[in-house]
């Protein structure tokens, strides 16, 4: 066999490349012969997408290829030409598409480039609060409530072409463009609600999303007190307001005449669910109508209105004991006159401790005997209906002990008298004896109130034997008595 030498090989290509012409065009950069694609650019396929292309006639065609981002997805051999791309299997998103004409030597062209959007899943609409079922002032609603939902597509927002809102799978409100707002009436039952969204596209799409919510148009609980009765009140009283609710007590108010006096904010969150208003510092004696609101956190409000009684004025009282009156054991310390505008309901008297009575008669028992003897101050305080209070002092002196008392003449004890005999005494008190008496057989037969003191006893009146003794009252009324004597006549 004869060897060619390199030399005579590259003259050989030489020729053969200068016989043939210019260098040959690719095969994809001949002008296709297809005249519609079948798809327009920018158009939006899902799920099977039948492509008819328009091939021109006369063209010399024996196979139809689809790429899909330059990677074959599908291919026809017969004439009329159609081709069927699943795009379930590709992501959503822009997709490259050309189809490759091949004729019948095997040669391909390609066609112009067509960029189309898959879109297989539905964009979904979501709500401006979180799904829990745990309720805050986040998800609970009263009345009509209008907002906004928030699409978001899996690519392009404008295949979105509705956004439905259900209540319990119903249908209650639609929106068409954004900010796709819609508009619920939350008039029903009371309490826990699903509501969902469905999302549609222009090619079909379905997208779903749900929350749970809670409707609340119940107000919150009002109870409404007062410093001392039902409906008094004074200027410098308080209105005392309990009130509660599942969405939180957002704030009370209490309104005068028509006039807003005060508003609370901290009853939701002061562990008490109450508080203590004042009234209106300016108001005079007389009717005033009161109002009294709470508001829950979405909007609910509670009223309670009445006409309460103003009442500025203390009780004018008298009362016992007078003024440095002397007291011994247990006391009874009374109103002897009192008037009110309102009416009484109160009474305390004091020295040591406090003691008192919420009903009429106006008194009670002051116990001194844990108090020292010597000069005290008693003092008492008088509420009247709208919390008034009158407190009047006055001094007392308190004497718990017995006075002393001796007989300083008599006859002994067991002593045989037959004719009319004297007795006198010594008494003698801190402050002052009110009276010495003589006892007989246990009876008062003589008083004396007169310092020193003294009686006569005639023995014929009592027979043939009796007992004779004394007994000394200080002016607290403190008792003391002597011995007993025994005679006989």
């Amino acid at each position: 066999m004869r060897r060619t030498s390199r030399g005579a090989v590259a003259l050989l290509t030489l020729a053969a490349a200068l016989t043939a012409g210019p260098a040959a065009t690719p095969a994809y950069a001949v002008e296709s012969p297809v005249i519609d694609f079948g798809l327009s650019a920018g158009q939006y396929v899902n799920k099977t997408v039948v492509i008819t292309p328009t091939i021109a006639e006369d063209s010399d065609v024996s196979r139809v290829v689809l790429y899909a981002d330059d990677k074959q997805v599908t291919a026809d051999n017969v004439a009329p030409w159609s081709l069927s791309w699943n795009t379930l299997g590709s992501f959503d998103g822009d997709w490259r598409l050309q189809l490759g004409v091949i004729d019948s030597a095997g040669v391909e062209t390609r066609s112009e480039t067509v960029t189309v959007t898959v879109i297989n899943r539905g964009a979904v609409a979501y709500f401006p609060w979180p799904d829990s079922l745990q309720r805050s002032i986040g998800n609970t609603f009263t009345g009509v409530k209008e907002f906004d939902l928030s699409v978001s597509p899996h690519t392009k927002l404008d295949a979105v072409t509705r956004v439905d809102l259900l209540l319990n799978d119903r249908v209650i409100d639609s929106a068409t463009a954004a900010p796709w707002t819609v508009t619920w009436d939350t008039t029903g039952p009371d309490g826990l609600v699903t509501l969902r969204t469905k999302t549609y596209d222009i090619l079909g799409n379905v997208g779903t999303s749900k929350v749970y919510a809670y409707v609340d148009r119940t107000p919150p609980s009002l109870d409404v007190g007062y410093d001392e009765v039902d409906g008094y009140v004074n200027r410098n009283g308080r209105i005392y307001i309990g009130s509660e609710d599942p969405s939180a007590v957002d704030r009370v108010e209490l309104w005068v005449n028509g006039k807003l006096i005060s508003t609370d904010r901290s009853i939701c969150c002061n562990g008490l669910g109450a508080i203590a208003l004042p009234f209106d510092r300016t108001a005079v004696n007389g009717p005033a109508t009161m109002t009294v609101r709470s508001y829950d956190e979405i909007g609910n409000m509670a009223e309670h209105t009445r006409t309460v009684t103003v009442d500025n004025d203390g009780p004018a009282v008298t009362f016992t004991p007078a003024a440095n009156a002397l007291v011994r054991g247990t006391f009874t310390t009374a109103l002897t006159s009192a008037k009110d505008a309102t009416g009484i309901t109160y009474l305390s008297g004091y020295i040591n401790d406090l003691v008192y009575t919420h009903r009429a008669p106006w008194s009670v028992r002051i116990d001194t005997r844990h108090v020292a003897d010597g000069r005290r101050t008693l003092r008492i305080d008088v509420q009247d209906k709208a919390g008034n209070v009158t407190t009047v002092q006055r001094p007392i002196t308190v004497d718990n002990t017995a006075p002393a008392i001796t007989i300083t003449k008599a006859p002994k004890n067991k002593a045989k008298v037959t004719k009319t005999f004297k007795i006198t005494s010594a008494a003698s008190d801190r402050y002052g004896i009110a009276r010495v008496q003589l006892l007989v057989n246990g009876k008062v037969v003589a008083t004396d109130t007169k310092a020193a003191y003294g009686f006569t006893v005639n023995p014929k009146k009592y027979g043939k034997k009796f007992t004779v003794q004394l007994r000394a009252y200080d002016k607290a009324g403190n008792v003391k008595y002597t011995g007993k004597r025994t005679y006989r006549r």
